[in-house]
């Protein structure tokens, strides 16, 4: 029998799951789209999603991967879900949720942020999960009151599969406020925010197991043996998992809806300006990381299901010599903190295919800045990035990165974050860590590096794309 191992990452407009075995090779895989779900206010302030949805989503993905799946060959021993950081969303005793869940992109909690700031050691933004708990609480008592658990949105999907509604990893918990130097909640999000400790999920490391797949699950597609459903992560840390860095000094960029950041540490060092939060790895180490606002959403948002041809368009083309900062709502949270930015484009010739360019330097551009910041703090950043997200299958755009960040960048293999729940999954029912994992079930699958001619003319539009972005004061602290 060959062991197998299934992702299952819930993004911010669909579900995606991977079929793994224990040498990396996907075996099935499967899509549901949740987009359905998504509520937004106009201002992009509001930002919730119907969790009925992602169950009948979840269901889907199941069905497309038990009517497929070879139970002759394959043995499933284990299933982990990952999700956006700082979802949160209320479920009652009876397990049913309590409204809608609030999404990891949504700031109305700005207020309560600056309260948590001020009054706690907690550093947070209004993105955080639990800068969104307080303003359920202030804003929303009944709610509040009848919440029996806030929960990520990984953990809900967990207990659709398991049962078990009462955990989550330490990867999600961070934005909720979790002290991963003492492992355990602060005695201040009771004591000074109100907030009931008893609400919120107990925690376990990433690749703990936390349960097993409900036997009704089992039953229904005719599975058997004993299939264990090992603690995720963040979507930015799962697929970090899955893109080949495993050292201290290895760093990744998920590009997704938005760029995630993640990076390997032997110590923490804290940011004084609260831009970069740290997880925990499951072997000891520190994972310092954050998440910009800007991403391949704005690609979406201008060129809608067009990006693969444009792709091909813009191999030939040279730099653009235009300045665009591709944010497609209001506010920044990484690489620096400021609710009014705006995005905007300076570029002489916006033929489609020139602008679709532009998006990708000034992404590529956003990203340098990133790492110049994670640099400033202390962090030791090594030669080669690595990428995973739907955006590293962009050739044009892995090799713009790497020209104006002047570094390598290495693309896996497989680069969707549900691969990297598989690697998690396996983690924690056949190999001995996440480590052993990796160097069984990842590989390399090509390098890109700089383009000597062109270095010299990024740099110089680098340079003036901080310049612009200080000029309109969303620079400053």
């Amino acid at each position: 029998m060959r062991e197998c191992f299934l992702g299952i990452d819930m993004g911010t407009t669909g579900i995606r799951s991977i079929l793994a075995d224990r040498r990396g090779e996907v075996l099935l895989s499967a899509n549901a789209d949740i987009k359905e779900s998504i509520k937004q206010s106009a201002d992009g302030v509001m930002s919730e999603e119907i969790p009925s949805v992602w169950e009948k989503a979840l269901g889907n993905v199941l069905d497309s991967v038990f009517s497929r799946f070879e139970k002759k060959k394959w043995a499933l021993l284990a299933i982990t879900v990952d999700s956006t950081s700082g979802t949160i969303l209320p479920i009652g005793r009876d397990h049913k949720p309590i409204g809608n869940a609030m999404m990891h992109n949504d700031m109305r909690a700005t207020k309560e942020s600056e309260f948590i700031n001020r009054h706690t050691g907690i550093n947070v933004k209004p993105s955080f999960a639990l800068s969104k708990i307080l303003w359920i609480k202030n804003n929303l008592p009944d709610i509040f009151d009848k919440t029996h658990k806030f929960l990520h949105a990984a953990d809900y999907l967990v207990g659709l599969i398991s049962g078990e509604y009462e955990k989550s990893d330490f990867s999600n918990a961070v934005k909720t406020g979790y002290d991963l130097d003492r492992m355990k909640w602060p005695d201040e999000i009771e004591e000074k925010l109100g907030i009931p400790i008893q609400k919120l999920p107990g925690v376990v490391k990433t690749g703990e197991v936390i349960g097993e797949l409900k036997n009704d699950i089992k039953n229904r597609y005719g599975l058997s043996g004993s299939i264990k459903i090992v603690a995720g992560a963040t979507d930015s840390t799962t697929g970090f998992y899955s893109s080949g860095a495993k050292v201290a000094g290895d760093w990744n960029t998920t590009l997704g809806t938005v760029l995630g950041i993640r990076g390997i540490s032997k110590n923490f060092i804290p940011d004084p300006a609260g831009v970069l939060y740290t997880h925990r790895h499951p072997e000891g180490f520190w994972l310092p990381g954050g998440a910009s606002n800007s991403g391949g959403e704005v690609l979406r948002v201008f060129f809608g299901n067009s990006v693969k041809d444009y792709d091909r368009l813009i191999k030939d083309l040279p730099p653009t010599g235009g300045i665009v900062y591709p944010l497609s709502r209001k506010g920044e949270k990484f690489p620096f903190f400021n609710l009014s930015a705006r995005g905007f484009i300076k570029l002489d010739f916006c033929e489609p295919p020139y602008l679709f360019k532009a998006m990708l330097e000034g992404l590529s551009f956003l990203e340098r800045m990133i790492y110049s910041r994670i640099e400033e703090i202390g962090y030791r950043v090594n030669s080669t990035l690595f990428s995973m997200g739907g955006g590293a299958y962009s050739e044009p755009w892995l090799k713009i990165r790497s020209t104006v960040m002047n570094r390598i960048v290495a693309r896996a293999k497989i680069v969707e974050t549900a691969f990297g729940a598989c690697v998690i999954a396996a983690s924690g029912s056949f190999y001995s860590g996440i480590t052993e994992s990796i160097e069984n079930m990842v590989s390399i699958e090509k390098y890109f590096e700089p383009d000597e001619s062109e270095k010299s003319i990024y740099e110089e539009k680098y340079n003036e794309f901080v310049e612009e972005l200080n000029k309109r004061g969303y620079l400053k602290s």
